[in-house]
């Protein structure tokens, strides 16, 4: 399942313009789409007709909420395309969150709770900063799609971020495709000619070959609540947004999975597969290890975990009933939180125990 992160620092460049109807292009390709609405402002939701505000589950609860659930707050656009929405509270989040452990990864992991299968592609369009939304964005992405309009501003700023994404991607230890788009463009006149020469020159490894014209009907169709194939789906622009959704499908990127793999393992705790729900821990010291909770009636012995002989991690795939559950791991006997799970719950007595959610 491929991420994209639909980004521009610089306001005005068509990002969420690009997500909406780049999403609806690639579910015209038969690609299954979950678009996710990163900006307070939540233009992708209004731009595809969603009214956020009579929705109990936003892209705001799923990152303050740990036991809200990514399911609940998917609302489907069409037989392919599906939205993760926002509303204007979402602008509260960096401040709510500020100095708490993992806040730049609560996107990620809520992600994590999605079938393998549910989808093809994940499109997130972030706000136009660099902030802690952002950061999410980039860590729950594989790659990253900046769009750019024709003007010499754009060309300096998508130098000045493409510096910034290396400096991140040494912060997180985090490496990203870089796709680059050209948009709202007007290939008639020279500077607009000159302009694409250039960024074929200094960014032809990123740059996309498609781009999108200049057009008033997409403007029309931000105001409709629908994309561009809802109105003008033979029009030019329509066209160019097939073009691209092309490209990246035939640009997905082959990698080996079996070490990304056991790194979720790692960071996100249970993970949901289609026995049940697999527990991990990695704990290279132990010489035994379990896991007990609600749906164990906190029995003092457990589960047993067993050392997988490849990776060296603790494992037990467990059959548990859709709900939410605490639960902590039994290490030598000393009962602990789950590391790889930054969700939590208190009990009647005030201790923490780790929160699953299936």
């Amino acid at each position: 399942m491929r991420t994209i992160a639909v980004m521009n620092q610089k306001g005005g460049c068509g990002k969420t313009t690009i997500a909406i109807n780049l999403s609806s292009a690639l579910s015209r390709l038969d690609q299954r789409v979950l678009l996710v609405d990163m900006d307070p402002q939540a233009h992708a939701t209004v731009g595809l007709g969603i009214k956020s505000e009579q929705l109990d589950v936003t892209v705001y609860e799923l990152l303050m909420d740990p036991s809200a659930r990514v399911s609940d707050s998917i609302v489907r656009r069409g037989d392919r395309l599906s939205v993760i929405p926002a509303n204007t509270v979402l602008s509260g989040v960096e401040q709510e969150l500020a100095g708490r452990e993992g806040r730049e990864r609560k996107l990620a992991e809520k992600l994590t709770q999605l079938e393998e299968e549910a989808f093809d592609l994940i499109l997130i369009d972030c706000p136009p900063s660099v902030g802690l939304l952002t950061f999410n964005a980039l860590v729950a992405s594989d790659e990253v799609l900046i769009p750019i309009d024709a003007s010499f501003f754009s060309m300096h700023g998508l130098i000045k971020l493409r510096e910034t994404l290396e400096v991140i991607e040494e912060e997180l230890d985090h490496r990203m495709r870089v796709h680059v788009v050209c948009n709202n463009l007007d290939t008639r006149t020279r500077f607009s000619k000159e302009l694409l020469a250039e960024m074929k020159k200094f960014h032809s490894g990123a740059l996309a070959d498609a781009y999108i014209s200049h057009t008033v009907r997409l403007k029309e169709c931000a105001a409709e609540g629908v994309s561009i194939f809802e109105i003008h789906g033979t029009s030019k622009a329509s066209q160019q947004f097939l073009s691209l959704a092309r490209e990246l499908v035939e640009k997905a990127p082959r990698v080996e999975t079996k070490e990304l793999d056991a790194w979720m393992e790692k960071l996100h705790g249970p993970k949901k597969v289609p026995e049940g729900v697999l527990f991990s821990l990695d704990f290279p010291e132990a010489s035994s290890v379990s896991v007990t909770g609600e749906f164990t009636d906190w029995s003092m012995e457990g589960i047993p975990l067993e050392r997988d002989p490849e990776d060296g991690l603790w494992k037990v795939v467990i059959g548990i009933d859709p709900g939410e559950y605490a639960y902590q791991f039994i290490v030598d006997g000393i009962w602990i939180r789950d590391p790889g799970n930054r969700d939590f719950i208190r009990n009647e007595l005030g201790e923490e125990n780790s929160l699953l959610v299936v």
